[in-house]
Protein backbone atom coordinates (compact mmCIF):
# COMPACT_ATOMS: atom_id res chain seq x y z
CA UNK A 1 0.00 0.00 0.00
CA UNK A 2 1.51 3.12 -0.96
CA UNK A 3 2.28 5.46 1.85
CA UNK A 4 -0.11 8.70 0.90
CA UNK A 5 -3.28 6.26 0.25
CA UNK A 6 -4.90 7.36 2.98
CA UNK A 7 -7.11 10.61 3.79
CA UNK A 8 -5.40 11.25 6.82
CA UNK A 9 -1.88 10.73 5.72
CA UNK A 10 -0.46 14.92 6.52
CA UNK A 11 -1.21 16.77 9.11
CA UNK A 12 -1.87 20.31 8.09
CA UNK A 13 -1.90 21.97 11.29
CA UNK A 14 1.76 21.26 11.91
CA UNK A 15 4.81 23.98 12.10
CA UNK A 16 7.03 22.14 9.70
CA UNK A 17 3.95 21.71 6.73
CA UNK A 18 3.14 23.72 4.07
CA UNK A 19 1.84 21.65 1.24
CA UNK A 20 3.97 23.46 -1.13
CA UNK A 21 6.85 20.89 -0.77
CA UNK A 22 8.21 18.53 1.28
CA UNK A 23 8.67 19.62 4.79
CA UNK A 24 12.94 19.44 5.94
CA UNK A 25 12.08 16.75 8.52
CA UNK A 26 10.87 14.23 5.38
CA UNK A 27 13.97 15.94 3.41
CA UNK A 28 16.14 15.34 5.87
CA UNK A 29 14.75 12.11 8.23
CA UNK A 30 12.52 10.63 5.47
CA UNK A 31 9.83 10.59 8.03
CA UNK A 32 5.93 10.72 6.78
CA UNK A 33 3.49 12.71 8.78
CA UNK A 34 1.38 9.53 10.03
CA UNK A 35 4.04 8.62 12.56
CA UNK A 36 6.17 11.47 12.52
CA UNK A 37 7.95 12.31 15.59
CA UNK A 38 8.42 15.79 14.60
CA UNK A 39 5.33 16.43 14.38
CA UNK A 40 4.54 20.27 16.09
CA UNK A 41 0.94 21.41 16.32
CA UNK A 42 0.36 24.71 16.16
CA UNK A 43 -1.72 26.23 18.12
CA UNK A 44 -2.01 29.60 17.27
CA UNK A 45 -0.83 31.93 14.53
CA UNK A 46 0.79 35.48 15.19
CA UNK A 47 0.91 37.89 12.14
CA UNK A 48 3.88 40.54 12.09
CA UNK A 49 3.35 43.12 9.74
CA UNK A 50 6.93 45.52 9.98
CA UNK A 51 7.93 46.78 6.47
CA UNK A 52 10.91 48.78 7.04
CA UNK A 53 13.33 50.82 7.26
CA UNK A 54 15.85 47.95 7.80
CA UNK A 55 17.21 48.94 10.70
CA UNK A 56 14.23 48.77 12.70
CA UNK A 57 13.13 45.39 11.07
CA UNK A 58 15.60 44.38 12.37
CA UNK A 59 15.41 45.45 16.07
CA UNK A 60 12.14 44.15 16.08
CA UNK A 61 13.10 40.44 15.81
CA UNK A 62 14.07 41.46 19.86
CA UNK A 63 10.33 40.88 20.44
CA UNK A 64 9.79 37.11 18.91
CA UNK A 65 11.26 35.48 21.94
CA UNK A 66 8.83 37.01 24.54
CA UNK A 67 6.11 35.97 21.34
CA UNK A 68 7.42 32.33 21.76
CA UNK A 69 8.40 32.06 25.54
CA UNK A 70 5.56 29.94 27.45
CA UNK A 71 3.80 29.26 24.24
CA UNK A 72 5.59 26.75 22.20
CA UNK A 73 3.02 25.92 19.63
CA UNK A 74 2.66 29.49 18.91
CA UNK A 75 3.42 30.03 14.93
CA UNK A 76 4.95 33.72 14.13
CA UNK A 77 4.42 34.83 10.26
CA UNK A 78 6.19 37.70 9.55
CA UNK A 79 5.76 40.02 6.36
CA UNK A 80 8.24 42.98 5.63
CA UNK A 81 9.56 44.64 2.10
CA UNK A 82 11.05 42.00 0.09
CA UNK A 83 14.15 44.04 0.13
CA UNK A 84 14.34 43.58 4.03
CA UNK A 85 13.70 39.95 4.26
CA UNK A 86 17.17 38.86 4.18
CA UNK A 87 18.11 40.11 7.18
CA UNK A 88 15.03 38.06 8.95
CA UNK A 89 16.14 34.26 7.06
CA UNK A 90 17.64 31.99 9.56
CA UNK A 91 15.17 33.33 12.08
CA UNK A 92 14.39 30.07 14.64
CA UNK A 93 11.78 31.90 16.05
CA UNK A 94 10.12 32.88 12.33
CA UNK A 95 7.76 30.20 10.88
CA UNK A 96 6.71 31.93 7.91
CA UNK A 97 8.11 34.93 6.14
CA UNK A 98 6.87 37.02 3.24
CA UNK A 99 7.75 40.01 1.53
CA UNK A 100 5.00 42.07 -0.32
CA UNK A 101 3.93 40.04 -2.75
CA UNK A 102 1.09 40.36 -5.76
CA UNK A 103 -0.42 37.20 -3.80
CA UNK A 104 -0.33 38.15 -0.14
CA UNK A 105 -3.47 39.62 0.03
CA UNK A 106 -4.88 36.41 -0.67
CA UNK A 107 -2.78 34.66 1.72
CA UNK A 108 -4.02 37.36 4.67
CA UNK A 109 -7.46 36.76 3.81
CA UNK A 110 -7.62 32.75 3.45
CA UNK A 111 -5.46 32.06 6.72
CA UNK A 112 -6.90 32.67 10.25
CA UNK A 113 -4.60 34.47 12.06
CA UNK A 114 -5.54 34.52 16.70
CA UNK A 115 -3.87 38.23 16.31
CA UNK A 116 -2.10 40.35 14.09
CA UNK A 117 0.42 43.05 14.84
CA UNK A 118 1.01 46.03 12.83
CA UNK A 119 4.15 48.29 14.17
CA UNK A 120 4.50 50.50 11.23
CA UNK A 121 2.90 53.72 10.89
CA UNK A 122 2.29 53.61 6.98
CA UNK A 123 -0.92 53.35 5.28
CA UNK A 124 0.90 50.28 3.20
CA UNK A 125 1.23 48.09 6.34
CA UNK A 126 -2.16 49.32 8.07
CA UNK A 127 -3.68 48.59 4.90
CA UNK A 128 -1.80 44.95 5.02
CA UNK A 129 -3.42 44.43 8.55
CA UNK A 130 -6.83 45.05 7.06
CA UNK A 131 -6.80 42.40 4.82
CA UNK A 132 -5.53 40.01 7.60
CA UNK A 133 -8.04 37.25 8.83
CA UNK A 134 -7.79 38.20 12.28
CA UNK A 135 -10.50 39.22 14.70
CA UNK A 136 -7.48 40.63 17.19
CA UNK A 137 -5.47 43.30 15.43
CA UNK A 138 -3.12 45.58 17.13
CA UNK A 139 -0.71 48.37 16.80
CA UNK A 140 -1.55 51.20 13.55
CA UNK A 141 -4.62 50.78 11.39
CA UNK A 142 -6.19 53.03 8.76
CA UNK A 143 -9.13 55.05 9.44
CA UNK A 144 -12.14 55.41 7.27
CA UNK A 145 -10.56 58.61 6.16
CA UNK A 146 -7.30 56.39 4.61
CA UNK A 147 -5.42 58.11 7.58
CA UNK A 148 -2.99 56.00 9.80
CA UNK A 149 -4.05 55.73 12.93
CA UNK A 150 -3.51 53.92 16.86
CA UNK A 151 -5.89 50.84 17.40
CA UNK A 152 -5.54 51.30 21.24
CA UNK A 153 -3.95 53.24 23.73
CA UNK A 154 -0.67 51.76 24.14
CA UNK A 155 0.04 52.55 20.51
CA UNK A 156 -0.71 56.25 21.14
CA UNK A 157 2.29 56.94 22.78
CA UNK A 158 4.99 55.94 19.42
CA UNK A 159 1.99 57.37 17.69
CA UNK A 160 2.72 60.62 18.94
CA UNK A 161 6.37 60.19 18.46
CA UNK A 162 5.93 60.05 14.67
CA UNK A 163 3.81 62.56 14.19
CA UNK A 164 5.24 65.52 16.65
CA UNK A 165 8.78 66.14 16.83
CA UNK A 166 8.58 68.04 20.05
CA UNK A 167 7.27 64.58 21.39
CA UNK A 168 9.74 62.45 19.55
CA UNK A 169 12.65 64.79 21.08
CA UNK A 170 11.40 64.14 24.61
CA UNK A 171 11.37 60.67 24.26
CA UNK A 172 14.08 58.61 26.57
CA UNK A 173 13.07 55.29 25.99
CA UNK A 174 13.86 52.89 23.94
CA UNK A 175 12.59 51.59 20.71
CA UNK A 176 11.73 48.11 22.15
CA UNK A 177 10.09 49.28 25.32
CA UNK A 178 7.16 51.10 22.87
CA UNK A 179 7.60 47.85 20.60
CA UNK A 180 6.63 46.01 23.42
CA UNK A 181 3.99 47.61 24.48
CA UNK A 182 2.17 47.76 21.19
CA UNK A 183 2.68 44.09 21.50
CA UNK A 184 1.48 43.45 24.70
CA UNK A 185 4.72 42.85 26.75
CA UNK A 186 6.80 43.97 29.02
CA UNK A 187 11.07 44.77 27.71
CA UNK A 188 13.19 42.85 29.70
CA UNK A 189 16.22 43.21 28.08
CA UNK A 190 15.57 41.02 25.00
CA UNK A 191 17.69 41.17 22.30
CA UNK A 192 17.38 41.17 18.08
CA UNK A 193 18.35 38.26 16.60
CA UNK A 194 20.76 38.16 13.29
CA UNK A 195 20.98 34.83 12.61
CA UNK A 196 24.60 34.01 10.17
CA UNK A 197 24.90 30.42 8.55
CA UNK A 198 28.46 28.51 8.74
CA UNK A 199 28.56 29.37 5.03
CA UNK A 200 28.26 33.20 5.13
CA UNK A 201 30.56 33.14 8.25
CA UNK A 202 33.31 30.81 6.03
CA UNK A 203 32.61 33.53 3.56
CA UNK A 204 33.50 36.12 5.73
CA UNK A 205 36.90 34.26 6.87
CA UNK A 206 38.22 33.85 3.60
CA UNK A 207 37.83 38.09 3.07
CA UNK A 208 39.65 38.27 6.51
CA UNK A 209 42.33 35.17 5.59
CA UNK A 210 42.93 36.97 1.72
CA UNK A 211 43.26 40.37 3.66
CA UNK A 212 45.72 38.87 6.27
CA UNK A 213 43.61 40.29 8.99
CA UNK A 214 45.40 37.78 11.43
CA UNK A 215 48.13 40.44 11.84
CA UNK A 216 46.04 42.43 14.00
CA UNK A 217 45.29 41.97 17.27
CA UNK A 218 42.06 43.89 17.12
CA UNK A 219 39.87 45.09 14.54
CA UNK A 220 37.87 48.37 14.18
CA UNK A 221 35.27 49.21 11.59
CA UNK A 222 34.15 52.73 10.71
CA UNK A 223 30.97 52.57 9.07
CA UNK A 224 30.38 55.46 6.92
CA UNK A 225 26.83 55.50 5.64
CA UNK A 226 23.92 57.44 6.76
CA UNK A 227 21.29 55.37 4.65
CA UNK A 228 19.42 57.38 2.31
CA UNK A 229 16.23 58.99 4.39
CA UNK A 230 18.36 60.84 6.71
CA UNK A 231 21.61 61.58 4.92
CA UNK A 232 22.39 64.55 7.57
CA UNK A 233 23.05 61.39 10.04
CA UNK A 234 26.49 60.97 8.44
CA UNK A 235 29.42 62.02 10.16
CA UNK A 236 32.69 63.77 8.20
CA UNK A 237 34.95 61.93 6.10
CA UNK A 238 37.61 64.27 7.88
CA UNK A 239 36.22 62.83 10.70
CA UNK A 240 36.36 59.15 10.04
CA UNK A 241 40.06 59.94 8.33
CA UNK A 242 41.42 62.10 11.72
CA UNK A 243 40.34 59.01 14.06
CA UNK A 244 42.07 56.13 11.52
CA UNK A 245 45.33 58.10 12.07
CA UNK A 246 45.01 58.36 15.22
CA UNK A 247 44.17 54.97 15.79
CA UNK A 248 47.31 53.76 13.97
CA UNK A 249 49.18 55.64 15.83
CA UNK A 250 48.33 55.00 19.39
CA UNK A 251 47.13 51.39 18.05
CA UNK A 252 49.69 49.90 15.50
CA UNK A 253 48.21 46.99 15.70
CA UNK A 254 45.02 47.50 15.34
CA UNK A 255 43.20 47.10 12.09
CA UNK A 256 40.97 49.37 10.53
CA UNK A 257 37.91 48.34 8.09
CA UNK A 258 35.78 50.79 6.09
CA UNK A 259 32.14 49.83 5.76
CA UNK A 260 29.59 51.03 3.76
CA UNK A 261 26.48 50.65 0.39
CA UNK A 262 25.96 51.45 -2.60
CA UNK A 263 25.37 55.18 -1.46
CA UNK A 264 29.13 55.03 -0.63
CA UNK A 265 30.54 53.72 -3.74
CA UNK A 266 32.84 56.78 -4.76
CA UNK A 267 33.06 58.21 -0.81
CA UNK A 268 34.48 54.72 0.38
CA UNK A 269 37.77 55.21 -2.22
CA UNK A 270 38.11 58.46 -1.61
CA UNK A 271 38.37 57.33 1.96
CA UNK A 272 40.59 54.70 1.45
CA UNK A 273 42.91 57.08 -1.27
CA UNK A 274 43.74 59.47 1.87
CA UNK A 275 44.29 56.86 4.50
CA UNK A 276 46.59 55.22 1.88
CA UNK A 277 47.01 51.92 3.48
CA UNK A 278 45.88 52.33 6.98
CA UNK A 279 42.63 50.97 6.20
CA UNK A 280 40.89 48.55 4.30
CA UNK A 281 37.93 49.08 2.25
CA UNK A 282 35.20 46.00 2.52
CA UNK A 283 33.38 46.99 -0.76
CA UNK A 284 29.86 48.77 -1.23
CA UNK A 285 27.96 46.09 -3.43
CA UNK A 286 27.86 43.88 -0.86
CA UNK A 287 24.65 42.01 -0.43
CA UNK A 288 22.79 42.61 2.99
CA UNK A 289 23.48 39.53 4.59
CA UNK A 290 27.05 39.63 2.92
CA UNK A 291 27.83 43.06 4.90
CA UNK A 292 26.53 41.79 7.43
CA UNK A 293 28.62 38.87 8.07
CA UNK A 294 31.85 41.34 7.14
CA UNK A 295 30.53 43.80 10.16
CA UNK A 296 31.12 40.06 12.02
CA UNK A 297 34.85 40.78 11.68
CA UNK A 298 34.96 44.01 13.60
CA UNK A 299 35.75 43.83 17.83
CA UNK A 300 34.34 47.19 17.68
CA UNK A 301 32.41 49.08 15.13
CA UNK A 302 32.35 53.25 14.57
CA UNK A 303 28.55 54.22 13.37
CA UNK A 304 25.98 56.18 13.16
CA UNK A 305 22.43 55.73 13.52
CA UNK A 306 21.95 53.14 10.89
CA UNK A 307 21.28 49.62 9.68
CA UNK A 308 24.99 48.76 10.41
CA UNK A 309 24.47 50.06 14.23
CA UNK A 310 21.65 47.03 14.46
CA UNK A 311 23.42 44.36 12.63
CA UNK A 312 26.34 45.23 15.05
CA UNK A 313 24.12 44.73 18.07
CA UNK A 314 22.50 41.58 16.77
CA UNK A 315 25.75 40.24 16.44
CA UNK A 316 27.25 41.18 19.82
CA UNK A 317 29.38 43.41 18.65
CA UNK A 318 30.94 46.71 20.55
CA UNK A 319 29.76 49.82 19.56
CA UNK A 320 30.98 53.86 19.14
CA UNK A 321 27.82 55.18 18.37
CA UNK A 322 27.39 58.91 17.62
CA UNK A 323 24.24 60.70 16.74
CA UNK A 324 23.11 64.05 15.40
CA UNK A 325 19.43 64.61 13.92
CA UNK A 326 17.95 61.46 15.46
CA UNK A 327 17.30 60.18 18.76
CA UNK A 328 19.79 58.42 20.97
CA UNK A 329 17.19 57.40 23.80
CA UNK A 330 15.49 54.99 21.62
CA UNK A 331 19.06 52.82 20.73
CA UNK A 332 19.31 50.51 23.53
CA UNK A 333 22.88 48.89 22.89
CA UNK A 334 22.57 46.45 25.58
CA UNK A 335 25.85 47.05 27.76
CA UNK A 336 28.15 46.71 24.75
CA UNK A 337 28.76 50.32 23.90
CA UNK A 338 28.53 53.86 24.45
CA UNK A 339 27.36 57.05 22.52
CA UNK A 340 28.89 60.15 21.34
CA UNK A 341 26.96 63.67 21.15
CA UNK A 342 27.75 66.13 19.80
CA UNK A 343 28.54 69.20 22.01
CA UNK A 344 25.30 71.12 21.04
CA UNK A 345 22.13 68.92 20.26
CA UNK A 346 20.63 69.56 17.12
CA UNK A 347 18.17 72.01 16.04
CA UNK A 348 16.86 70.54 12.84
CA UNK A 349 15.56 67.33 14.64
CA UNK A 350 14.63 64.63 12.03
CA UNK A 351 15.46 66.99 8.92
CA UNK A 352 16.53 66.08 5.78
CA UNK A 353 18.58 68.70 5.79
CA UNK A 354 19.92 71.14 8.00
CA UNK A 355 19.21 74.88 8.51
CA UNK A 356 22.28 75.55 10.84
CA UNK A 357 25.68 77.19 9.35
CA UNK A 358 27.71 74.77 11.72
CA UNK A 359 25.50 71.41 11.39
CA UNK A 360 25.33 68.94 14.87
CA UNK A 361 27.57 66.62 13.09
CA UNK A 362 30.37 69.07 12.82
CA UNK A 363 29.90 69.65 16.36
CA UNK A 364 30.84 66.14 17.23
CA UNK A 365 34.26 66.33 18.45
CA UNK A 366 37.21 63.94 17.27
CA UNK A 367 38.43 63.29 20.58
CA UNK A 368 35.39 61.92 21.85
CA UNK A 369 35.39 59.45 19.30
CA UNK A 370 38.87 58.71 19.34
CA UNK A 371 38.57 58.43 23.51
CA UNK A 372 35.24 56.03 23.03
CA UNK A 373 36.55 54.03 20.64
CA UNK A 374 39.60 53.26 23.20
CA UNK A 375 37.57 52.02 26.01
CA UNK A 376 35.87 50.10 23.77
CA UNK A 377 38.94 48.51 22.56
CA UNK A 378 40.01 47.69 26.12
CA UNK A 379 36.19 46.05 26.73
CA UNK A 380 36.70 43.51 24.13
CA UNK A 381 36.54 40.24 25.40
CA UNK A 382 34.75 41.35 28.89
CA UNK A 383 31.44 40.10 29.55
Amino acid sequence: MSPVSSANFYRQDCRHFTGEKPCVPHKTEGVLCRDCPRYEKVEERVLIIKLDAAGDVLRSTSILPAFKKGNPRLSVWWVTENSSKPLLEKNPHIDVLWGVDPALPGLLSATSFHRAFNFDMGRKAAAILAMANSRVKKGFGLSEEGAVVPLEPAAEEWFGMGIFDTVKRANQKTYQYHLFRIGGLTYRGEEPQLVLTDKERAWAGNFAQKNKLSRFKKIVGFNIGSGGRWPMKRWRLDGFEWLAKQLKKKHPQTGVLLYGGPEERELMPALAKKLKGLCLPTGTENTLRQFASLVGLADVLVTGDTLALHVAVALGKRLVAYFGPTSDAEIDLYGRGEKVLPVRPCQCYYQNQCTQKVSCMDNLKEKDVLAAVERQLLAVGRP
